[in-house]
């Protein structure tokens, strides 16, 4: 039978006083700047200062199981890891036995060991929801000793099987445990929501939860008969107007992978994070020998197996493709001024979102001018995040998007046979984010049904579906 396990999240408030004492921080794994990396972070609890090599032996297995699941196993280099040394004065965790379900774990009796989080047993009414007390000892940690932190998690020095999520993971040192981490880990990173019925107050639109008679299409309409993914409606004694995307997702049950939907989601969030292209030269500067080659380079941040795929274009004709370098001869870089542009994106099947090419795109751009002083050379980048909102449509659509440069803007909006409603704007715009609000007359949605939504940015298109009721 699978382990059905039932995590209720507990949310943490950090506090963050002025003065407060730094911790000895492991690096465990180091792939990149903290501030261009997903950094999570251990810490300890009920572990004693003669204990911190089995801490750290119990966080190091925790992250080996993280990086054998995907999609963090394709995108480990995107994470960075560390453990926080935080010794508690006496060992283990506290365990009132209050829990009606304690009867299932006779051989663990009660137990009030000091430690430095408190953490406890019992929480909820349920033994193995185990969650930290002492959030403000917490968040005090955490501000003095890593303040970069992205995601934490706290590891109980306890063989029982436990856990909880939240804003913070907990998680035991059983060798089980780091499944709910994992799991939990779909709830703090993904947003994802549990694919077991955790009742009503839960029960919300999420990328892996819908109501289908109220979202059309399925959110998940792109993945449907692909990988046992479909339209799983939840029990009659549950609430079958709610649906999950899978029946036998990581978001359901334990020991088993995430669902194709749940996969995709890790992997926005992952890009939302941590940009895939990390740099690039030449920047902005001359070159005076008039016969020399120029090489333009990128520094990409590949998944495993690497899906960047990478464009060079001169003049908006395609010269080369997916190569982190290439070399140009001055002989095409003649009069002019010219441009040499790369466009990078993240090919990976692994995602079907329908903004994904866009959303996740990285542009660099050299402006190449001929002076009497040499080749001069100015580079700049483009990135643009869109973002709408609510879906479907009564009455007003937010809009916003940000230009990290001037460009040219087209906003479209059609009808579900693809013809064109409305053209919204159609104009250069400055650098900047602009947010908009625009009632349903406006677009053009007089009727319900489902309509397209196509901004186009700097020649670049991407799509957002609007239903409107």
């Amino acid at each position: 039978m699978k382990n059905f396990l039932l995590l209720l999240s507990c949310a943490l408030l950090l506090a963050l006083p002025g003065r407060a004492q730094v911790f000895p921080v492991d690096t465990l794994i180091k792939n990149g700047p903290l501030n261009n990396r997903i950094n999570l972070v251990f810490v300890g609890d009920g572990y004693q200062a003669n204990q911190m090599s089995t801490y750290l032996a119990d966080v190091n297995r925790a992250v080996s199981a993280i990086f054998q699941q995907p999609p963090f196993s394709q995108y480990q280099q995107y994470f960075n890891v560390f453990a926080i040394r935080v010794p508690s004065t006496q060992s283990g965790t506290k365990h009132p036995r209050t829990a009606s379900d304690c009867t299932t774990v006779p051989n663990f009796g009660i137990a009030n060991p000091t430690t430095y989080f408190n953490t406890t047993f019992d929480s909820g009414n349920i033994h193995r929801l185990i969650v930290t007390s002492g959030q403000s000892a917490l968040g005090s940690v955490l501000a003095a000793s890593f303040p970069q932190y992205t995601k934490a998690i706290v590891m109980v020095n306890s063989p029982e099987y436990g856990g909880s999520g939240g804003s913070i993971i907990t998680m035991t040192a059983n060798t089980s445990a780091p499944e709910v981490m994992i799991h939990e880990m779909g709830h703090t990173f993904g947003a994802l929501a549990d694919e077991y019925w955790a009742g009503q107050q839960y029960a919300a639109e999420k990328p892996n939860m819908t109501q289908p008679a109220v979202v059309t299409p399925l959110r998940w309409q792109s993945w449907v008969g692909l990988n046992g993914v479909g339209n799983y409606p939840f029990a009659a004694t549950e609430n079958p107007a709610w649906s999950r995307p899978h029946q036998n997702c990581k978001m359901r049950f334990l020991g088993v992978p995430f669902c194709s939907v749940c996969i995709e989601t890790l992997i926005e969030r992952t890009h939302a994070a941590a940009r895939g292209l990390q740099g690039y030269t030449p920047t902005n500067t001359t070159i005076s020998n008039p016969t020399q080659d120029i090489t333009f380079r990128l520094d990409l941040l590949q998944p495993n197996p690497n899906t960047l795929k990478v464009t060079w274009k001169r003049d908006g004709v395609v010269f080369n493709r997916n190569t982190a370098v290439v070399r140009v001869g001055t002989t095409l870089l003649t009069g002019g001024p010219h441009i040499i542009r790369a466009e990078v994106v993240d090919t990976t099947a692994l995602s079907k979102n329908v903004s994904h090419n866009t959303a996740h795109r990285y542009v660099v751009e050299w402006n190449v001018q001929n002076t009497v002083t040499g080749t001069r050379l100015d580079a700049s980048t483009a990135e643009y995040k869109i973002e709408t909102y609510p879906n479907p449509v009564t009455d007003v659509l937010n809009l916003s998007y940000t230009l990290s440069r001037a460009t040219d803007v087209r906003l479209v909006v059609l009808d579900a046979a693809g013809r064109r409603v409305k053209t919204l704007t159609k104009a250069r715009q400055a650098a900047g984010t602009y947010d908009y609000q625009l009632h349903t007359e406006e677009l053009g949605l007089r009727q319900a049904g489902v309509y397209t939504l196509l901004v186009e940015i700097d020649g670049l298109p991407t799509t957002r579906q609007l239903v409107k009721q």
